[in-house]
Formats: C-alpha cells, structure tokens, sequence
C-alpha cells in the first residue's frame, strides 16, 4: 500500500553511527530523535543535513522519565529502535546493576514505548517498527553473555508481537548486525583484521548496511513482511 502524507518516524538512539544512518536514510520523512547525552550532536545533525526534525532526548534507564517521555509520542508512523550498549566481561565478574541496565534500555524502554504508541493509535493507522538487535542475540557470544541475552530478548519480542500486533495494522520485524565497523566495536587493528579474515564478504559491515535494511523493512515492498529477523552481517555468522 503506497501511502501520499509525509510519514512520522522515531528514532531511538539516533546519536550513535548506526542511528545516524538511519535517520538520514529516513531524510524525507518528519523525524523525532531520541539521544540521551547525544543532543548536541544530533543538533549538528540536523542543521548539516537540513533535516525535518525534533530532539526528544530521555534517560531509558530512567523509567520515571521514560514513562513521561512515551507520552510524547503521537501519531508516530514508524519506529526504528537503535539504543543500545555492548558489556564486556565474564559473567562470574558482572553485577546485577550492569544486566539491570541493559535490560531497560534494550527491552523495557523498548516494550514500554511500543506498548503505548500501539494502544493509543487509531485502528486503521499503519505502524512499522523494527528493532536493531544483534547476532549476538541469535548465536550468542562468550564475554558478552548479558548484552546476547537482552538481544535474543528484543528478538523474542519481535517474533511474539508480530503475531499479536498484526491484526491491528503494525509490523514489528528485527535486523540482527553482525561486525559494523561503529567506535562501539573498536578494537586493536589486528582484531578487526581476524574479523575480517572471518567474514565471507571481506569486509566490516557499515552503519548504511544497515540503515538501507531498515529502509526495505518500513517500505512498500516489505508489507508482507512481519516477525521477520534479517541478518546483516556478510555471512559472518
């Protein structure tokens, strides 16, 4: 279905080298980005790239601030969550203030926002989400059991919801990067070469590997598409 109004699209994380791709990928759309200490870049953003948009920042460790924040979101066409952050370490070595963390930001800030754009949308209004999770969440990593373990979470939540959601007019679908070559994932240069030497395709993905997906699951072309999970990873994994 080709839809003529200008669309609504939220970005959650758009201060970090993924979520900057995609919302220039998503250029013609309104846009509302979300950062939580990033405004300032994404100020820059905007201005550089004369972009139709409005910084809504929040602590999604917050959930007094999230559930003030999710009120915001109105009439929202699609979502696109990007937030997110690695943890290293061994599980023996690693709190249970660390996994609270990374479960509010990647799941319960996630479940919360789309939990309320869906309940207050009208029926016949369309929302596409996607969700950026990883690989990690599909195959697992050793060293990053928590961060595996909230992105196989979201990938439960995708699955799961799109059954539920699909009668109501959302599609929720998920892509699962592999090695983008993003300052989360920055290494010794003799690393990235092992990771390249790995990779069928040759080289580290790039943050537009990505948004370009994202682009294709929120288009026309990928209406039938929903619970879907699209790797993006060169067949690394």
């Amino acid at each position: 279905m080709h839809r003529q109004k200008t669309m609504k699209t939220l970005i959650v994380g758009a201060s970090g080298t993924i979520g900057r791709a995609v919302s220039l990928a998503f250029r013609e759309d309104e846009l509302i980005l979300h950062a939580n200490e990033g405004s300032e870049k994404l100020r820059h953003l905007i201005d550089e790239e004369n972009l139709s948009a409005e910084i809504l920042p929040c602590d999604l460790t917050d959930r007094d601030a999230v559930e003030s924040w999710v009120q915001d979101m109105l009439d929202i066409d699609r979502i696109v969550y990007v937030a997110g952050h690695a943890l290293h370490g061994l599980v023996v070595d690693q709190s249970m203030d660390e996994l609270d963390r990374l479960y509010d930001v990647h799941v319960r800030a996630m479940i919360r926002l789309i939990q309320s754009v869906v309940a207050r949308k009208p029926y016949d209004h369309h929302v596409d989400i996607v969700i950026v999770s990883s690989v990690w969440g599909e195959v697992g990593a050793a060293a990053e059991v928590f961060y595996s373990t909230v992105k196989a979470a979201q990938l439960g939540f995708v699955k799961a919801f799109a059954r539920e959601a699909g009668p109501f007019n959302v599609r929720v679908n998920a892509v699962t990067p592999g090695w983008i070559d993003t300052p989360m994932n920055d290494t010794v240069e003799e690393s990235k070469q092992s990771v390249i030497d790995d990779i069928p395709l040759g080289r580290l993905g790039a943050a537009e590997d990505v948004a370009n997906t994202i682009r294709f699951l929120c288009s026309p072309d990928a209406s039938y598409m929903t619970g879907t999970v699209i790797r993006v990873d060169g067949g690394w994994q």
